[in-house]
Protein backbone atom coordinates (compact mmCIF):
# COMPACT_ATOMS: atom_id res chain seq x y z
CA UNK A 1 0.00 0.00 0.00
CA UNK A 2 1.19 3.96 -0.98
CA UNK A 3 0.57 6.40 0.71
CA UNK A 4 -3.11 7.28 -0.68
CA UNK A 5 -4.12 3.84 0.29
CA UNK A 6 -3.24 4.37 4.12
CA UNK A 7 -5.06 7.36 3.72
CA UNK A 8 -8.27 5.44 2.57
CA UNK A 9 -7.99 2.16 5.11
CA UNK A 10 -8.01 4.84 7.74
CA UNK A 11 -11.31 6.70 6.91
CA UNK A 12 -12.53 2.84 6.34
CA UNK A 13 -11.53 1.93 10.08
CA UNK A 14 -13.81 5.07 11.04
CA UNK A 15 -16.52 4.92 8.52
CA UNK A 16 -16.63 1.70 6.95
CA UNK A 17 -19.52 2.83 4.88
CA UNK A 18 -18.57 6.00 3.35
CA UNK A 19 -19.46 6.61 -0.04
CA UNK A 20 -16.65 6.80 -2.91
CA UNK A 21 -17.37 10.41 -3.26
CA UNK A 22 -16.25 10.89 0.12
CA UNK A 23 -13.51 9.29 0.37
CA UNK A 24 -12.01 10.90 -3.30
CA UNK A 25 -13.04 13.99 -1.47
CA UNK A 26 -11.02 13.21 1.88
CA UNK A 27 -8.36 12.08 -0.46
CA UNK A 28 -7.87 14.52 -3.20
CA UNK A 29 -8.87 12.22 -6.05
CA UNK A 30 -11.42 11.44 -8.83
CA UNK A 31 -14.70 9.36 -7.54
CA UNK A 32 -13.52 6.62 -10.17
CA UNK A 33 -10.01 6.37 -8.62
CA UNK A 34 -11.15 6.07 -5.14
CA UNK A 35 -13.54 3.49 -6.25
CA UNK A 36 -11.07 1.35 -8.26
CA UNK A 37 -8.62 1.61 -5.51
CA UNK A 38 -10.99 1.00 -2.59
CA UNK A 39 -12.05 -2.03 -5.09
CA UNK A 40 -8.58 -3.39 -5.18
CA UNK A 41 -7.46 -2.95 -1.78
CA UNK A 42 -10.73 -5.10 -0.81
CA UNK A 43 -10.56 -7.88 -3.42
CA UNK A 44 -6.66 -8.44 -2.36
CA UNK A 45 -7.88 -9.17 0.57
CA UNK A 46 -5.89 -7.85 2.58
CA UNK A 47 -8.49 -5.16 3.80
CA UNK A 48 -12.35 -6.77 4.79
CA UNK A 49 -14.81 -4.09 5.90
CA UNK A 50 -17.66 -5.78 7.99
CA UNK A 51 -20.08 -5.41 10.84
CA UNK A 52 -18.49 -6.05 14.38
CA UNK A 53 -20.75 -6.57 16.66
CA UNK A 54 -20.87 -6.04 19.73
CA UNK A 55 -19.14 -9.10 22.53
CA UNK A 56 -22.33 -8.75 24.93
CA UNK A 57 -24.68 -8.76 21.99
CA UNK A 58 -23.43 -11.87 21.43
CA UNK A 59 -23.44 -13.12 24.79
CA UNK A 60 -19.84 -13.08 25.39
CA UNK A 61 -19.07 -9.65 27.59
CA UNK A 62 -16.04 -11.48 29.46
CA UNK A 63 -13.28 -10.60 27.53
CA UNK A 64 -9.21 -11.68 28.61
CA UNK A 65 -6.27 -11.55 26.48
CA UNK A 66 -4.12 -14.30 26.47
CA UNK A 67 -0.61 -14.81 26.08
CA UNK A 68 1.06 -18.58 25.59
CA UNK A 69 4.69 -20.26 25.97
CA UNK A 70 4.76 -23.46 24.29
CA UNK A 71 7.89 -26.17 24.19
CA UNK A 72 8.23 -26.65 20.37
CA UNK A 73 6.68 -25.32 17.37
CA UNK A 74 3.96 -23.45 17.98
CA UNK A 75 1.49 -24.00 14.85
CA UNK A 76 0.29 -27.16 16.13
CA UNK A 77 -0.85 -25.20 19.16
CA UNK A 78 -1.93 -22.47 16.60
CA UNK A 79 -4.15 -24.63 14.79
CA UNK A 80 -6.00 -26.20 17.49
CA UNK A 81 -6.46 -22.86 18.80
CA UNK A 82 -7.94 -21.44 15.94
CA UNK A 83 -10.83 -23.77 15.82
CA UNK A 84 -12.09 -22.82 19.42
CA UNK A 85 -15.13 -20.93 18.50
CA UNK A 86 -14.74 -18.49 22.03
CA UNK A 87 -11.25 -17.74 20.49
CA UNK A 88 -11.37 -14.38 18.19
CA UNK A 89 -8.41 -13.24 18.06
CA UNK A 90 -4.77 -15.20 17.63
CA UNK A 91 -1.70 -14.44 16.14
CA UNK A 92 1.94 -15.91 16.02
CA UNK A 93 4.12 -13.41 17.98
CA UNK A 94 8.01 -12.44 18.67
CA UNK A 95 9.23 -12.61 22.11
CA UNK A 96 8.55 -14.76 25.50
CA UNK A 97 5.23 -15.65 23.97
CA UNK A 98 4.78 -17.23 20.77
CA UNK A 99 1.07 -16.73 20.55
CA UNK A 100 -1.35 -14.41 21.88
CA UNK A 101 -5.21 -15.03 21.97
CA UNK A 102 -8.29 -12.65 22.82
CA UNK A 103 -10.98 -15.33 24.37
CA UNK A 104 -14.50 -13.79 24.74
CA UNK A 105 -16.77 -15.61 26.83
CA UNK A 106 -19.66 -15.17 29.06
CA UNK A 107 -18.05 -15.13 32.04
CA UNK A 108 -14.83 -14.91 34.14
CA UNK A 109 -15.69 -18.59 34.94
CA UNK A 110 -15.86 -19.13 31.85
CA UNK A 111 -12.34 -17.94 31.17
CA UNK A 112 -10.91 -19.57 33.84
CA UNK A 113 -12.34 -22.89 32.47
CA UNK A 114 -10.47 -21.65 28.76
CA UNK A 115 -7.39 -20.76 30.89
CA UNK A 116 -7.89 -24.09 32.46
CA UNK A 117 -8.25 -26.25 28.87
CA UNK A 118 -5.04 -24.16 27.39
CA UNK A 119 -2.83 -25.58 29.84
CA UNK A 120 -3.62 -28.61 29.67
CA UNK A 121 -2.75 -28.40 26.25
CA UNK A 122 0.70 -30.57 24.31
CA UNK A 123 3.16 -28.08 24.23
CA UNK A 124 2.04 -25.52 26.41
CA UNK A 125 4.06 -24.21 29.48
CA UNK A 126 2.42 -20.97 30.27
CA UNK A 127 -0.58 -19.29 30.18
CA UNK A 128 -0.40 -15.36 30.96
CA UNK A 129 -3.85 -13.71 31.35
CA UNK A 130 -5.02 -10.08 31.87
CA UNK A 131 -8.70 -9.24 32.01
CA UNK A 132 -10.28 -6.57 30.17
CA UNK A 133 -11.76 -3.84 32.69
CA UNK A 134 -12.79 -1.40 29.67
CA UNK A 135 -11.78 -1.39 26.30
CA UNK A 136 -11.11 2.55 25.04
CA UNK A 137 -10.43 2.19 21.45
CA UNK A 138 -10.72 -0.18 19.07
CA UNK A 139 -10.87 0.83 14.94
CA UNK A 140 -12.71 -3.30 14.58
CA UNK A 141 -15.30 -2.89 17.35
CA UNK A 142 -17.66 -1.56 18.98
CA UNK A 143 -16.36 -0.29 22.42
CA UNK A 144 -18.42 0.98 26.17
CA UNK A 145 -21.82 -0.28 27.46
CA UNK A 146 -24.80 -1.43 25.09
CA UNK A 147 -28.13 -1.69 26.54
CA UNK A 148 -30.47 -2.15 23.87
CA UNK A 149 -33.34 -4.67 22.58
CA UNK A 150 -32.53 -6.53 19.39
CA UNK A 151 -35.37 -8.43 17.18
CA UNK A 152 -35.31 -10.97 14.28
CA UNK A 153 -34.79 -8.05 11.59
CA UNK A 154 -31.69 -7.01 13.72
CA UNK A 155 -29.97 -10.09 13.89
CA UNK A 156 -30.55 -10.86 10.05
CA UNK A 157 -28.92 -7.03 9.21
CA UNK A 158 -26.38 -7.74 11.73
CA UNK A 159 -25.28 -11.02 10.02
CA UNK A 160 -25.57 -8.81 6.88
CA UNK A 161 -23.34 -6.78 7.49
CA UNK A 162 -20.81 -9.22 9.06
CA UNK A 163 -20.80 -10.38 5.68
CA UNK A 164 -20.40 -7.66 3.90
CA UNK A 165 -20.08 -4.13 5.82
CA UNK A 166 -20.83 -2.28 2.43
CA UNK A 167 -23.54 -3.50 1.20
CA UNK A 168 -25.85 -1.25 -0.24
CA UNK A 169 -29.63 -0.38 1.71
CA UNK A 170 -31.02 -2.01 -1.54
CA UNK A 171 -29.09 -5.26 -0.95
CA UNK A 172 -29.72 -4.98 3.21
CA UNK A 173 -33.51 -4.60 2.41
CA UNK A 174 -34.32 -7.33 0.46
CA UNK A 175 -32.02 -9.54 2.82
CA UNK A 176 -34.39 -8.70 5.81
CA UNK A 177 -37.57 -8.13 3.65
CA UNK A 178 -37.64 -4.27 4.36
CA UNK A 179 -38.33 -1.17 2.42
CA UNK A 180 -34.49 0.42 1.90
CA UNK A 181 -35.37 3.05 4.42
CA UNK A 182 -36.61 1.03 6.54
CA UNK A 183 -33.29 -0.85 6.78
CA UNK A 184 -30.90 2.51 6.72
CA UNK A 185 -32.87 3.40 9.97
CA UNK A 186 -32.12 0.29 11.36
CA UNK A 187 -28.81 0.04 10.46
CA UNK A 188 -28.39 3.37 12.21
CA UNK A 189 -29.90 3.11 14.91
CA UNK A 190 -27.46 -0.30 15.67
CA UNK A 191 -24.57 1.85 14.68
CA UNK A 192 -25.52 4.93 17.00
CA UNK A 193 -26.33 2.76 20.34
CA UNK A 194 -23.02 0.50 19.86
CA UNK A 195 -24.57 -2.54 18.82
CA UNK A 196 -22.49 -3.18 15.96
CA UNK A 197 -19.36 -1.25 14.16
CA UNK A 198 -19.27 -0.89 10.12
CA UNK A 199 -14.72 -0.49 9.50
CA UNK A 200 -11.96 -1.53 7.58
CA UNK A 201 -10.06 -5.20 9.49
CA UNK A 202 -6.76 -4.61 7.80
CA UNK A 203 -4.75 -8.25 7.83
CA UNK A 204 -1.47 -8.31 8.78
CA UNK A 205 0.19 -11.11 7.25
CA UNK A 206 3.86 -10.12 7.73
CA UNK A 207 4.28 -10.04 4.00
CA UNK A 208 3.54 -6.59 3.74
CA UNK A 209 4.93 -3.19 4.60
CA UNK A 210 2.32 -2.79 7.76
CA UNK A 211 3.89 -3.90 11.17
CA UNK A 212 1.06 -4.80 14.26
CA UNK A 213 2.97 -3.93 17.59
CA UNK A 214 1.35 -5.09 21.01
CA UNK A 215 2.32 -2.69 24.10
CA UNK A 216 1.58 -3.82 28.01
CA UNK A 217 2.24 -0.70 30.04
CA UNK A 218 2.48 -0.57 33.53
CA UNK A 219 1.65 3.05 35.13
CA UNK A 220 3.28 4.78 37.79
CA UNK A 221 -0.05 6.98 38.84
CA UNK A 222 -3.79 6.78 38.10
CA UNK A 223 -2.87 6.73 34.07
CA UNK A 224 -5.93 9.51 33.46
CA UNK A 225 -3.13 11.40 31.09
CA UNK A 226 -1.63 8.27 29.69
CA UNK A 227 -4.91 6.98 28.32
CA UNK A 228 -6.02 10.63 26.94
CA UNK A 229 -2.62 10.66 25.23
CA UNK A 230 -2.25 7.02 23.98
CA UNK A 231 -6.24 7.76 22.34
CA UNK A 232 -4.96 10.72 20.56
CA UNK A 233 -2.17 8.76 18.79
CA UNK A 234 -3.47 7.79 15.33
CA UNK A 235 -0.95 4.59 15.12
CA UNK A 236 -3.01 2.88 18.52
CA UNK A 237 -5.63 1.02 17.02
CA UNK A 238 -6.49 -0.61 20.34
CA UNK A 239 -6.56 0.09 24.02
CA UNK A 240 -7.89 -1.22 26.82
CA UNK A 241 -7.28 -0.96 30.63
CA UNK A 242 -6.52 -4.17 32.28
CA UNK A 243 -6.02 -6.32 35.12
CA UNK A 244 -2.98 -8.44 35.70
CA UNK A 245 0.49 -8.01 35.00
CA UNK A 246 -0.37 -4.64 32.63
CA UNK A 247 -2.11 -1.90 33.57
CA UNK A 248 -2.83 -0.95 29.63
CA UNK A 249 -2.81 -3.03 26.94
CA UNK A 250 -2.22 -1.31 23.37
CA UNK A 251 -1.61 -2.45 19.47
CA UNK A 252 0.05 0.16 17.46
CA UNK A 253 0.30 0.12 13.63
CA UNK A 254 3.63 1.43 12.14
CA UNK A 255 4.82 1.21 8.19
CA UNK A 256 8.34 1.01 9.22
CA UNK A 257 10.66 0.00 11.51
CA UNK A 258 11.61 3.53 11.93
CA UNK A 259 8.05 4.62 12.75
CA UNK A 260 8.03 1.73 15.42
CA UNK A 261 10.75 3.06 17.10
CA UNK A 262 9.17 6.39 17.32
CA UNK A 263 6.07 5.39 18.86
CA UNK A 264 7.91 3.40 21.52
CA UNK A 265 9.46 6.47 22.40
CA UNK A 266 6.49 8.50 22.40
CA UNK A 267 4.98 6.12 24.92
CA UNK A 268 7.68 5.41 27.13
CA UNK A 269 8.25 9.24 27.31
CA UNK A 270 4.88 9.89 28.70
CA UNK A 271 4.66 11.12 32.11
CA UNK A 272 2.91 8.65 34.54
CA UNK A 273 4.68 5.40 32.15
CA UNK A 274 6.70 2.92 34.28
CA UNK A 275 7.48 0.02 32.07
CA UNK A 276 6.41 -0.69 28.54
CA UNK A 277 6.48 -4.69 27.47
CA UNK A 278 6.32 -5.11 23.54
CA UNK A 279 5.74 -8.09 21.31
CA UNK A 280 5.29 -7.81 17.46
CA UNK A 281 2.60 -9.75 15.77
CA UNK A 282 4.28 -11.63 12.83
CA UNK A 283 0.92 -13.46 11.59
CA UNK A 284 -2.48 -12.91 12.05
CA UNK A 285 -3.45 -17.09 12.28
CA UNK A 286 -7.20 -15.81 13.07
CA UNK A 287 -9.10 -12.97 13.04
CA UNK A 288 -13.04 -13.50 13.48
CA UNK A 289 -15.74 -11.54 15.85
CA UNK A 290 -18.83 -13.46 14.78
CA UNK A 291 -19.20 -16.29 16.93
CA UNK A 292 -22.45 -16.60 18.55
CA UNK A 293 -24.29 -15.02 16.22
CA UNK A 294 -25.56 -17.21 14.00
CA UNK A 295 -27.49 -19.16 17.02
CA UNK A 296 -29.15 -15.75 18.24
CA UNK A 297 -32.50 -16.60 16.95
CA UNK A 298 -34.89 -14.48 19.86
CA UNK A 299 -34.69 -11.02 20.95
CA UNK A 300 -32.11 -10.51 23.84
CA UNK A 301 -31.10 -7.33 25.83
CA UNK A 302 -27.24 -6.83 25.75
CA UNK A 303 -25.97 -5.50 29.14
Amino acid sequence: MDEVDEAIVGLLESDGRLTHRDVAHRVGLSRSAAAARMQRLIASGQVVVRGVVHPAVLGRGAVAHVSVMVDGSAAPIATALAQRVDVAFLSLTSGVYALIAEVRVGSMRDVDGVITELRAMSGVVGVDTLTYIEVLRDVVGPVGDVDVEVDEVDLALLRALQRDGRASYVDLAQAVGLSPAGARRRVVRLIESQVVRIGAVVRHSGQDRQSALGLGIRLTGTGDDVVTALAGMRSVIFLARTLGRFDLLATVRAFSAAQLVEILDAVRALPGVGVVDSWVHLDVVKESYASGLDAMVRPRRAR
